[in-house]
């Protein structure tokens, strides 16, 4: 059993370490033994941690069983009274469309179906079966491809990605259970998982990890996995106090722009060059919404430009483009698509006025601000539109009732330096918001009344005027 007593304590351990007692969840099910003894873990927790289940399953269609896993999981699902919801796509058509591999375009509709499914339902996370073992396995295909320090951190129990436009947080509970434990689980409870065949083919590389190159590994080290994973929770940990010295770099260096973002080449410079590394990473996942398939291939190459002359650049995964000028480095969609804001939240969510409030996928920080300070800020030219991320209001202009929210079409809105408001369609109009960013963009409310479009200009009744004795940004 595993050393924290058992897979379904461990499960619930890592509900209540990630918050989750109490949320909507949604399951992917294969109708493997890892998934399936997740499934049935989760279910027999869902009276005392208060959980709202449902089971999801892709079908991709790629094996004559596939549509007997998907019965099965369904079947299996209704039975225990879980809901269950299957999708499927054309996986090869897709593969081609991509130029993908077929392994490659497989994981990618799967995480669109899952996200869209916690999207439309309303959930607060996707659980996934991945177990010690997978963790082991992705530590070393990671290492093959000579992955990074942020690679090598490989599966965290908690994360949250963006696909097809929709940020989703996936939870994976098995990390510290192996799969034989997964198995055994199922046989002490009489669950019957399906088998995939194709798991023992080594036509894929990653079941050639698995079959042939860990248990030559083990003949090393008999507790490879084991060392494999340790490696990995390392990794994380360093990576976890690296990437807040990273974030707090990128907010000087990187500005956001409504095509993707511009990072200041002497500001760069100045940074450590490990500092450098993970802002370039933050950049890019700013202007595409994902770095899923940024490499570490991608990144030296974007340093060895950003040292060099002006006028270089290369093109990045999701449809980027990076390229230099004397001044600044700019990373800009060239598919014709807006940069990805993260996703707006579902309904109002009330603002702290101290400390952080989670806001869909943003982060809202308020604090007491200098106003001499604002008054000199304003002053200053102003950023490249959608770039302007904090702003400082009169405190005495704010009520109690703060809210970020999305717009609505009755919105009215006075901008900054305008003596009376406007409809917020028009404004958005005038300003050259893009189309596919006005629904997106989070709005901060007061007293019922837009105090700040985020990105683009503030209220001018809301702004912070000489002789202001209380400033809040």
């Amino acid at each position: 059993m595993s050393e924290h007593g058992g897979l379904s304590r461990e499960v619930a351990r890592q509900v209540e370490c990630w918050g989750l007692r109490g949320a909507r969840i949604i399951i992917a099910a294969s109708g493997g033994p890892d998934s399936l003894a997740l499934l049935h873990a989760l279910h027999a927790l869902k009276r005392p941690l208060r959980l709202e289940l449902r089971a999801a399953h892709f079908d991709h269609g790629l094996r004559r069983e596939s549509r007997g896993d998907a019965d099965f999981v369904r079947d299996f699902a209704e039975s225990i009274g879980v809901p269950a919801i299957v999708g499927g796509g054309d996986v090869d058509a897709f593969r081609r469309a991509r130029r993908l591999s077929l392994e490659d375009a497989a994981r990618r509709l799967r995480y669109e179906f899952l996200a869209k499914t916690a999207s439309e339902t309303g959930a607060d996370a996707v659980a996934l079966g991945h177990t010690a073992d997978d963790q082991a396995e992705t530590v070393l295909m990671r290492i093959l491809r000579g992955t990074g320090l942020d690679g090598l951190g490989a599966m965290s129990p908690m994360s949250a990605a963006t696909w097809a436009g929709r940020r989703v947080n996936l939870f994976r509970p098995l990390l510290g259970v192996s799969k034989a434990e997964t198995l055994a689980y199922c046989a002490d409870n009489g669950l019957r998982p399906r088998v995939d065949e194709s798991n023992l083919s080594t036509e894929m590389t990653r079941n050639r990890a698995r079959l042939e190159l860990l248990p030559i590994l083990e003949t090393y080290n008999p507790a490879a996995k084991s060392a494999l994973n340790r490696l990995a929770k390392s990794a994380r940990l360093d990576m976890s106090f690296i990437r807040r010295h990273a974030e707090l770099a990128a907010e000087r260096v990187v500005s956001r722009r409504a095509d993707g973002v511009s990072l200041d080449r002497a500001a760069f410079a100045e940074l450590h060059p490990a500092i450098q590394r993970h802002t370039l990473r933050i950049a890019a996942q700013t202007a595409a919404g994902d770095r899923a398939d940024l490499s570490e291939a991608h990144v030296e190459a974007m340093l060895a430009i950003m040292s060099g002359p002006a006028g270089r650049g290369i093109d990045l995964p999701r449809g980027v483009r990076f390229e230099t000028d004397y001044r600044q480095a700019r990373m800009r969609r060239v598919d014709g698509e807006p940069a990805a804001f993260p996703e707006p939240p579902s309904a109002p969510v009330a603002i702290s006025a101290r400390g952080e409030t989670v806001a869909g996928g943003w982060r809202v920080r308020a604090e007491p601000a200098d106003c001499e300070s604002a008054l000199a800020i304003r002053r200053a030219p102003p950023s490249a539109p959608g770039t302007q991320l904090s702003e400082t209001f009169a405190a005495a202009a704010l009520d109690d009732n703060l809210r970020v929210r999305t717009r609505a079409p009755s919105d009215r809105f006075q901008p900054l330096g305008m003596k009376s408001d406007k409809n917020l369609a028009d404004f958005m109009i005038d300003a050259h918001i893009p189309r596919a960013l006005r629904d997106k963009i989070p709005l901060l409310e007061s007293g019922g009344r837009v105090a700040w479009v985020v990105g683009w200009r503030i209220a001018d009744w809301a702004k912070a005027t000489p002789g202001a004795r209380r400033c809040a940004r």
